[in-house]
Parts: C-alpha cells; sequence; structure tokens
C-alpha cells in the first residue's frame, strides 16, 4: 500500500473487510454483496462498546420528586439568580408551588400541554418547574416569533392555556393567597415533560416529544459534566432552545445557582465578561457561532470557568487554539446532539492535540447508545461514513401529532431488542481513537448560529405566494460569514416584488430562519436529470433589487455613516433610512459586530439593548444624537403588554384557522404520537 496515503492500521481494517465480506458471501453465494456487513464478528463488539455510554439515572422517578429531593438536601443554598433577585431552593419551591396549585384549579392536569410564552427569566424558571409539578408538560413559545408561528404551535399542540406575563400579572393576587405546600406528585419519569417546536421539512414545525427520563438522564450522573452545589450554571440560551434544558435542569436537580444572563450581554464581550466574573459562573453553554465570535475579539474571557461547552456546528480548529493560548478554561468540551436526543448525545474534550486538525464529537455520554449504520441499516466499520443513530432514555417520545414521521425517524434498534434508534440525518465516521467524526447531512437540513433549519420549510413559505413558480434556499458561505439565501423564479411575464416577498416570510418564519438575501432568477438551474442544480445558483449581488418608493436615503452625517457601517456588515449596497436591520438579512452575531463600528464612531459605548430598540437607521441616529443619553429599558407593563398582544393576536390567527372559537384545553384532533 502507499505509506503516503494510508497507514498501517487503516490498510489492516480494509483487508480484514474485505475478507469478512468474503467469508459472508461464501457462506451465503445469494445475497447481495452491498447488504452483506463488512464486519467480523470481534470489530462488531467494539464498534456496540464504543457505541455505548453505561450509567445510572433515575428513570423512573419524576423530575417533580427530583427537584423536591434536592431541595430538602440544600433548602437555604441559593437556586436562581436574574439580575437583583435571588431566590433560594425553598424560596423557588415555594413559587413554584403556588403557581402549581393555580394551574390545577384552572383545569391543567396530567398529560397537559401549558404554553409558557415568557423571554428568558426567573419568571420563565418558576413556570416550567410549576408546570412539571402540576404533572403537566411545558410548550416554550418564543415572544419574539411571528404571532402566525406561535398560534400553529399552541393549536398544534392543544395547549390548555398559555403563561405569558399579562396572564401572571392577572394572577398575581390569587397566587399569593394560595398555599406553598407541595402538590402531591402525579408523574413518573415516562410522563411528558416538554414539546419543542423545531424548523420542518414540510412546511410547518413540528413538535418534539420529550419524556421526563430524558432530562434526568441528561443532568443526572453525567460523565460529561459534574455539576454540584459551589456550581453557577449561566443560563445564556434562549427558551426555546434545547440547550435551556441543560441549563435549567443541570442547575436545579444538581443543587447549583442557575444564573441568568441577559440575551444583549450574551452578545456583548465585554458585558459577558463582567457577568462571568461577578457572577462567580463555572458552567455555560454557547453555540459554536457564538463561540467563533468570542474567540475573535475576548479568547481569554473564559479563563475562570470550570466547564465551557460549545457546539452545535462544524467548529473552526483557529478558534479553539486561540482560546487555549489565552488561557483556557478548565475543561473545554465540544458537545452534539439533536433535540429528539435532549440537548446532548456526545462529548469530546478538547486538547491542544485537537487543535491542529478537525475536533471530533467524542464519544457518547452516559446512559446513551450511538450507532453508525450504512444505508442497509449495518454497523458502519472504523473509518468508514453512515448515518448517526442515537439510542437509550435520552431519545424523545416522538413528533406531536406526526405518526407518520416519528415511524420514519425513529426505529427499532436492530442490535438491542427493545431498543429505540433516532436516525439523525448527520453523516459520520468512527475514528480508529473510538472518536466520531462528523461529516455534514444526507439531506438539506442545516445549522446556522446554533439553529436548526429545514430549508424545505423556508421553500414551501416562498412557494405560497401565488407569483412565484419555482424557489430554493441554502445555506452559503462565499469566503464570509455563513448566511442563508433563497431563490426564486416568478411566473412568465411576472415581477417579483422582493420586499413583499421579504415581508411575507417575515410574518409567518423567526428571524433565524430568514434569508439575507432573496435572488430572483428566470428560471433555476437543474441537472441533467432535471433536478434542481444547487451548485449552479449564483452567489448573491449586493446590489439590492427591493428598492422601491418606500425608500428612504438617509439624511445627515450621522443617518449615513450608521448607513454605510450597516451596508458593510450587511454584504449590500445601501441601507434607508427607514430600513430595518434584521429585515435585510442582518441577526444578532451581525448586530454585535456593527455595535464595535458605531461606539467607534461616536466615542462612547452604545448598550446592545439600544441596536434592538433602534433596528432602522433613522431611529437609531435619533436616539444617539439624544444628547448621548440611551433609551429607558421598557418597562415590564410595557413588555407585559407587548407579549400578551402577540398571544392575543396568536389566539385570533388559531381561532381562524379552525373556523371556530376554541376551548381552552380542548385535545388536538389526532391524539398523542
Amino acid at each position: 500500500y502507499n505509506t503516503d496515503l494510508f497507514e498501517r492500521a487503516t490498510v489492516e481494517r480494509i483487508a480484514a473487510h474485505y475478507e469478512a465480506l468474503l467469508a459472508r458471501l461464501i457462506d451465503d453465494p445469494e445475497q447481495r454483496p452491498s447488504a452483506a456487513p463488512l464486519v467480523a464478528a470481534s470489530e462488531r463488539d467494539r464498534l456496540l462498546a464504543l457505541g455505548a455510554a453505561r450509567g445510572t439515572c433515575p428513570e423512573h422517578a419524576s423530575l417533580h420528586a427530583l427537584f423536591e429531593a434536592q431541595v430538602a438536601r440544600t433548602p437555604d443554598a441559593p437556586a436562581a439568580v436574574f439580575g437583583d433577585t435571588r431566590l433560594s431552593y425553598a424560596e423557588l419551591d415555594a413559587r413554584t408551588s403556588r403557581l402549581a396549585r393555580l394551574l390545577t384549579a384552572r383545569g391543567v392536569g396530567r398529560d397537559d400541554r401549558v404554553g409558557v410564552c415568557l423571554g428568558r427569566s426567573l419568571d420563565f424558571v418558576v413556570a416550567v418547574v410549576a408546570v412539571i409539578k402540576a404533572g403537566a408538560c411545558y410548550v416554550p413559545l418564543d415572544p419574539a416569533y411571528p404571532a402566525e408561528r406561535l398560534a400553529f404551535m399552541a393549536d398544534d399542540a392543544g395547549v390548555r392555556l398559555t403563561i405569558t406575563p399579562a396572564w401572571l400579572e392577572a394572577a398575581a393576587a390569587e397566587l399569593a393567597r394560595l398555599s406553598a405546600a407541595r402538590p402531591p406528585v402525579t408523574a413518573t419519569g415516562r410522563d411528558l415533560a416538554y414539546v419543542m417546536y423545531t424548523s420542518g421539512s414540510t412546511g410547518r414545525p413540528k413538535g418534539t416529544c420529550i419524556e421526563q427520563r430524558s432530562i434526568a438522564r441528561l443532568v443526572l450522573g453525567a460523565d460529561y459534566v459534574q455539576l454540584g452545589r459551589g456550581d453557577v450554571v449561566g443560563h445564556a440560551s434562549n427558551t426555546s432552545f434545547d440547550a435551556a434544558t441543560f441549563e435549567i435542569w443541570g442547575a436545579l436537580l444538581n443543587g447549583a445557582v442557575l444564573h441568568g444572563i441577559a440575551p444583549d450581554v450574551v452578545l456583548s464581550p465585554e458585558a459577558l465578561a463582567r457577568e462571568l466574573a461577578a457572577g462567580g459562573v463555572t458552567a455555560l453553554f454557547v453555540t459554536t457561532a457564538l463561540f467563533h465570535q468570542l474567540a475573535a475579539v475576548a479568547p481569554g474571557m473564559f479563563h475562570a470557568l470550570d466547564h465551557l461547552l460549545f457546539g452545535g456546528e462544524l467548529v473552526d480548529p483557529a478558534a479553539v487554539r486561540r482560546v487555549l493560548a489565552a488561557g483556557p478554561p478548565r475543561r473545554l468540551l465540544h458537545v452534539y446532539g439533536p433535540t429528539e436526543a435532549t440537548t446532548f448525545a456526545t462529548w469530546h474534550l478538547v486538547t491542544e492535540a485537537d487543535a491542529q486538525g478537525a475536533i471530533p464529537i467524542g464519544r457518547p455520554i452516559a446512559h446513551t447508545a450511538v450507532r453508525i449504520l450504512d444505508r442497509h441499516g449495518q454497523l458502519a466499520p472504523v473509518g468508514v461514513r453512515g448515518e448517526l443513530c442515537i439510542g437509550g432514555p435520552g431519545v424523545a417520545r416522538g413528533y406531536w401529532n406526526r405518526p407518520e414521521l416519528t415511524a420514519e425517524r425513529f426505529i427499532a434498534d436492530p442490535f438491542d431488542p427493545g431498543g429505540r434508534l433516532y436516525r439523525t440525518g448527520d453523516i459520520a465516521a468512527w475514528r480508529g481513537d473510538g472518536a466520531i467524526e462528523f461529516h455534514g447531512r444526507a439531506d438539506h437540513q442545516v445549522k446556522l448560529r446554533g439553529f436548526r433549519i429545514e430549508l424545505g420549510e423556508i421553500e414551501a413559505r416562498l412557494l405560497e405566494n401565488p407569483e412565484l413558480v419555482e424557489a430554493a434556499a441554502l445555506v452559503r458561505d462565499d469566503g464570509g460569514e455563513p448566511r442563508l439565501v433563497a431563490y426564486v423564479a416568478p411566473l412568465t411575464g411576472a415581477t417579483a416584488d422582493v420586499a413583499a416577498i421579504r415581508a411575507r416570510l417575515a410574518a409567518a418564519l423567526p428571524r433565524y430562519m430568514l434569508p439575507s438575501a432573496i435572488v430572483v432568477l428566470d428560471r433555476l438551474p437543474v441537472t441533467a436529470n432535471g433536478k434542481l442544480d444547487r451548485r449552479a445558483l449564483p452567489a448573491p449581488s449586493s446590489r439590492r433589487t427591493d428598492l422601491g418608493s418606500g425608500y428612504l436615503a438617509p439624511d445627515g452625517e450621522l443617518e449615513q455613516a450608521i448607513s454605510r457601517i450597516w451596508a458593510e456588515a450587511l454584504g449590500i449596497d445601501q441601507v434607508g433610512a427607514t430600513d430595518n436591520f434584521f429585515d435585510l438579512g442582518g441577526n444578532s452575531l451581525r448586530l454585535a459586530q456593527v455595535r464595535a463600528r458605531i461606539e467607534e464612531l461616536i466615542g462612547r459605548p452604545l448598550p446592545m439593548v439600544a441596536l434592538f430598540q433602534h433596528a432602522q437607521v433613522r431611529s437609531l441616529a435619533a436616539h444617539l444624537g439624544d444628547a448621548g443619553t440611551a433609551a429607558p429599558a421598557p418597562t415590564d407593563a410595557t413588555e407585559a403588554t407587548r407579549q400578551a398582544q402577540r398571544t392575543a393576536g396568536a389566539r385570533r390567527l388559531a381561532e381562524r384557522r379552525r373556523g371556530r372559537l376554541a376551548r381552552p384545553g380542548s385535545p388536538s384532533k389526532d391524539g398523542e404520537p
């Protein structure tokens, strides 16, 4: 063999696979060679051993019981800190018990779904624990999502009621009168904990059903991270992102402190560094995209952490090298896992040696089974790519009201009688050292800034426009930050209105799914077989094609300077005075980059929250010109009103869709998965 290309161990494996194939064909000459297993019995046993991480977790205990057991152990220890508000375990127990009793009084019971439409806050934490105590399961509803999407999720899940700031405010007096005594435990580890919605390839979101035992498996008896009293876990994830599961329950079931970190702080390296230090945070998870950004501007900010976890996308080894060189955390962990496997399924402890090449996603976490299977369901040998499948108690029950999709993605484990596997659609391979390497997707699902996006959902929404006959979406990386781009072809003789197309998408999809550019073509390119040729789709031009009569040129030096900064960050030729940064394809990470440029322009610090509040050039310029003072943050009452309006709008849309008034708590028509 060519020693410049192959290691000895690799060639020995190839020879063994060939020998095993020949032996199996001799035993059964009628079988297809492509379907014959390549691995001998000894390698089969090794692969199964590599893919099985044993451990013990309380599979039968409810989260209710596990939390109260922790309260009994450390009643006076701090449990949660959000800003100036601190609650001990006993105080958190009392607040959640009162809310659980109120939910029960409002008709919530075992197996009911309760919407939780609250931002990252202490109220959100109290709400999800209270829902569990009431025997129900929670459905995270991000208040920033479009009303139509919130309506669909609430309607699809058949929520009995939705907790919003306005609902809590209206119930405050009743809550104060209720007993803080713990309600009786009614649920078990096999009851649902939450239904979390993610992008769906068919054009509508799908709800993943996670049982309580799956959360216990994630945070109790874990081998990838050990949390306990004295730890402070940063809560930096969006409430509808499954990393929040690790943060909230990882802290509360282990006697640690849950430390809330505001969204604008997370996006400011300087503010985040101060928050981590002031709060004494010892464990933090960030998406790979955020890790890349922080590693570029402040690689030494993590040095005081015991555990820094990052994952969600392919990682740049250069970012890892910068963090390791600048004073790393005690343990730097690359983690991997889809929502259907309850947040994390594999982990890898990153070392200096890893930073010289591709960073693997590692080995299965405790209480987890991993299989890499070929297209015939056979174990893929070491070094051979296959589909990554996940088993164990962390695997979801299925998709809510989607039995066909559940049957397709959740299959019987051929190597564990009675076991189940989730087919991730991710392509991976075992390395010779027993670690797993990620090699992309088998379909058109993508990860962007930590969010899982089904391109088919975007394409389906585009094709709802009667003026369009073709649509495609993909993530492009043309030498800069990866971005989402849409391609459309209008009817013959019709003109595609890019601004109107963007507005329709913004009304139906969350911001992270909005394309940064929409390219209009006469026809989309196809291959010789008549299929869409994604490789032939052109890179978007920096020239905007959606300028119409509503475009207003920036006026004055400050507006013009802000417009230029935004245009450079967004990769477009011009930005109008009333254009919205996010509507033009901006995102929170780009906004953090813009902030530094504007601070340099005005010569003073600029709170990140101001950029969110003033997302138009003219509005931001007026704010900056107002004697240099920061606009006050919205009051709780203001935010409560906004969220109440969103929820009311969502409810009305749902009622119109059903064609009748919805009775609160009415069951969904298709039943459970």
